[in-house]
């Protein structure tokens, strides 16, 4: 049996097409086809859908896997195809576009299934949907209105009405007793369109009307689709007029199924006493629904949870509406929805709730509402879609709600200012920097004057400016904004809120940056006691404060205490591919190097390949993640794959972070590292010279970065045989670095070594010694190169910004 994901019911009803059908099987192999409107009616209803999902039941068993993508709203489509990436065993990468990247290609490999048939239903923008059409060995099927489809991208295929002799079996389906003369008076009447019969039988069964009677109600010469949906829609308001008020807010809604809980959400509302009694009840709401579907107005799944009304079904209801009724339905709608949010959008067991408003929000207009709560649903919208990877479709609704809000309510309107904070979230996910910095920037200082610097919002605002200046290298400046932005949050909201403690959190990142893993360690400690009373411990911000600490520690020379703190996390508390997990694996990788334990490589390895698969090629965690493997490579003596992974790391971190970028410079010194212990002194010196001064001038000369490359440099120095200035500078790196990290940290001893190294004072090198192999125990591989005489390097790995 093949696996099908997300197929509407078959229709038991459907009748005809055989030609279409077998001829649509053998187009396939040739490439995508999209089933068009015919020319006789031009506006749809004439089964486009219903003949793409009869092909897919009857030729289902051809194929392995047949997916089933509705596509009308691009975030829709996605969400659909997340799904099947999931069927697929993809990882979620946590950028939706990769994600959806990985399913075109893994369905084109064919892999893991090579006969495969993907659906989309109502593509009317082929300009969206052609970046995920997969190529390969299995097919594709499109349903649109849009004629514009290129010929070099799919084929198309008219649908148009069904010939005389299927109009007449799908009538009398539906009603056997009906004359064959009957039937083709009423299929005349209808134009053989396929939505008008099916509303005409449906109707008829219904409400018991003889064919004359049937046909006598018809006035005027309007279109078949239109006479029949009036006919339907006045039977159902003459059984049912909750019903039928219930369908007119349909008109309002997207072409998305429309769950139960959405519409009964309007139990919190005004409403007509009819409607009211309905929904406040979950079975007489269910029952309603029921009766929209007898009467063909709308497809109601088997287990009757959701609606989805036509979307030429909308456009008629829309019509029928005078002004006050249409801006008091949209009203309703619009409160419907407020009423269903779940809110926390951050929050995982509410992300299908949000995944069913999501597409109901453009229909409704809910931008062009009065109320606070219905443009916090908005806003909370924008959260979903950003936490679920969808970046696009967050920027998207974000930059809408943004737009429109400043020209109803304001610049300075407290939620046109939330709005541009989340759209600056979005662009940033996106890769565009410059443009969310800016749009950060400008959105501080307009809620500061407006909302002032303690308001919530306004502190949310400042920790993503932080941000904003940490991956611009400007780590000073983000610990004092981060610094006063953690004051206020404890002066307004106390020290042990979430937000609070995210915000010690961001500043220990930012102490981490600057060189002061003591201070780090102090709030790490501090905020992971905090998390821990508040938080299960397997919630993912334990994590990160765990991850957070390690890094303290490894930074403070105590690798075996890094180690510690890692150990206490229990296994499979979050994807391996989480981004704390990430941070804790590479901390972990790096603790096992310094001690000199079996697997340090694999570590690292495993950790490049998960962070890699989760992020891209070109990403900062990727970035850094390669750098710790390449010092674990150049230790295990493998220096052509360290030189390999660390040429391709600094050539990414110019084109990332650009060339005067901490980070860069830090990955240039790690470099030239390996370029030494290769034997190109001159080359590295050069690497170093450039490294040195960048670093100098960005984080000062004691700043770790620093230190580790002026030690590389004064080694390239003696390698030269410019022994005096190399001893100078070896000499001024041990000082400095004695001053900042200590007299036993290791790398101070490192330092301490190669300044003693090239005098003539046995006592000194003894004492180096004896305390190199007390921090790092007897055996260890740095002891027997000490005992070589060779220099030692203190290489950098780089924490996570």
């Amino acid at each position: 049996m093949p696996i099908l994901g997300g197929l509407p019911p078959r229709n038991p009803g459907f009748v005809g097409r055989e030609d279409l059908l077998s001829g649509l099987h053998g187009r396939l192999s040739a490439g995508p086809v999209v089933l068009l409107p015919g020319e006789d009616q031009p506006l749809g209803g004439t089964g486009r859908t219903q003949l793409a999902v009869e092909y897919v039941y009857r030729y289902a068993e051809t194929y392995d896997l047949v997916w089933w993508i509705p596509s009308e709203q691009s975030a829709g489509a996605r969400h659909a195809l997340i799904g099947l990436a999931q069927e697929l065993g993809l990882p979620d990468t946590g950028d939706i576009n990769r994600t959806l990247a990985a399913v075109r290609d893994a369905l084109s490999r064919g892999e893991p299934y090579r006969n495969w048939l993907v659906v989309f239903e109502d593509a009317n923008q082929p300009d969206e949907i052609r970046a995920y059409l997969p190529n390969g060995t299995g097919h594709v099927l499109v349903t649109s209105r849009d004629r514009d489809w290129p010929a070099e991208v799919a084929q198309t295929l008219p649908v148009g009405v069904l010939d005389r002799a299927d109009s007449v079996d799908l009538l009398r389906r539906r009603s056997p007793e009906l004359s064959v003369a009957d039937a083709e008076r009423i299929a005349e009447r209808l134009g053989d369109v396929p939505m008008a019969l099916a509303l005409a039988a449906a109707t008829r069964a219904m409400t018991g009307w003889s064919p004359g009677e049937y046909l006598s109600r018809f006035v005027g010469n309007d279109d078949p689709i239109r006479v029949a949906w009036g006919l339907a829609a006045g039977a159902l308001q003459s059984d049912s007029p909750a019903a039928y008020q219930l369908l007119e807010l349909g008109a309002f809604l997207g072409s998305a199924p429309v769950s139960w809980r959405i519409l009964w959400g309007a139990r919190m509302l005004e409403l007509p006493d009819e409607l009211a009694a309905t929904v406040r009840i979950e079975r007489r709401l269910k029952a309603a629904l029921r009766l929209i579907g007898r009467y063909g107005l709308a497809e109601l799944d088997p287990p009757g949870e959701h609606l989805l009304v036509h979307p030429l079904a909308r456009a008629m209801l829309s019509d029928g509406l005078g002004p006050e009724r249409h801006a008091a339905l949209r009203t309703t709608v619009r409160g419907m929805l407020a009423a269903a949010d779940p809110g926390d959008p951050d929050d995982p067991a509410g992300r299908s709730r949000y995944a069913e408003l999501t597409p109901h929000l453009i229909h409704s207009d809910v931008l062009g509402a009065g109320t606070e709560e219905i443009r916090q649903l908005v806003i909370n919208c924008v959260r979903f879609l950003y936490a679920s990877g969808d970046y696009d479709s967050s920027r998207d609704l974000a930059a809408s709600a943004r737009d429109r809000w400043r020209e109803t309510l304001g610049e300075d309107d407290e939620q046109t200012l939330l709005a541009a904070f989340h759209l600056a979230n979005a662009l940033r996910a996106l890769g565009r920097t410059t443009e969310a910095r800016a749009l950060n920037e400008q959105t501080l200082r307009s809620q500061r004057g407006a909302l002032g610097a303690d308001d919530e919002t306004t502190l949310a605002t400042a920790n993503s400016v932080g941000a904003d200046l940490r991956m611009r290298g400007h780590f000073g400046q983000a610990r004092q904004l981060d610094n006063d932005n953690m004051l206020r949050y404890r002066r307004v909201l106390g020290d042990g809120f979430p937000t609070a403690l995210r915000c010690a959190n961001n500043l220990a990142a930012d102490l981490r940056l600057v060189g002061d893993f003591r201070g780090a360690r102090t709030l790490d400690e501090q905020t992971l006691r905090q998390r821990q009373a508040i938080l299960a411990d397997g919630h993912p911000e334990v994590l990160s404060s765990r991850a957070g600490l390690a890094y303290d520690l490894f930074g403070l020379g105590d690798y075996a205490g890094a180690a510690e703190v890692l150990a206490a996390v229990r296994p499979g508390t979050v994807a391996d591919d989480h981004p704390f997990a990430l941070w804790a694996a590479r901390a972990g990788a790096m603790a096992a190097r310094r001690r000199g334990l079996p697997g340090a490589y694999e570590m690292a390895e495993t950790t490049v390949e998960l962070t890699r698969r989760r992020f891209g090629d070109l990403h900062v965690e990727t970035l850094g993640a390669t750098v710790t493997l390449a010092n674990a490579s150049a230790a295990a003596g493998d220096l052509g794959r360290a030189l390999d992974l660390l040429e391709r790391a600094v050539v990414r971190y110019h084109s990332l972070l650009g060339d005067d970028h901490p980070f860069t410079l830090a990955a240039s010194a790690s470099l030239a590292g390996v370029v030494r212990a290769g034997g190109g002194h001159v080359e590295a010196r050069r690497i170093d010279q450039e490294a040195l001064h960048g670093l100098r001038r960005s984080v000062g000369a004691d700043h770790p970065f620093t230190l580790a490359c002026a030690n590389g440099y004064a080694i390239d120095l003696f390698g030269l045989g410019e022994r005096q200035e190399a001893q100078q500078i070896a000499a001024d790196t041990w000082q400095r670095s004695h001053l900042l990290r200590g007299a036993e940290h290791p790398d101070t001893l490192a330092c301490a070594w190669n300044a003693v190294l090239a005098g003539g004072d046995d006592e000194a090198r003894h004492q180096v010694t004896a305390a190199l192999v007390k921090a790092y125990g007897e055996g260890h591989e740095i002891l027997a190169r000490v005992a070589a005489g060779e220099r030692l390097e203190t290489e950098v790995d780089l924490p996570p910004l």
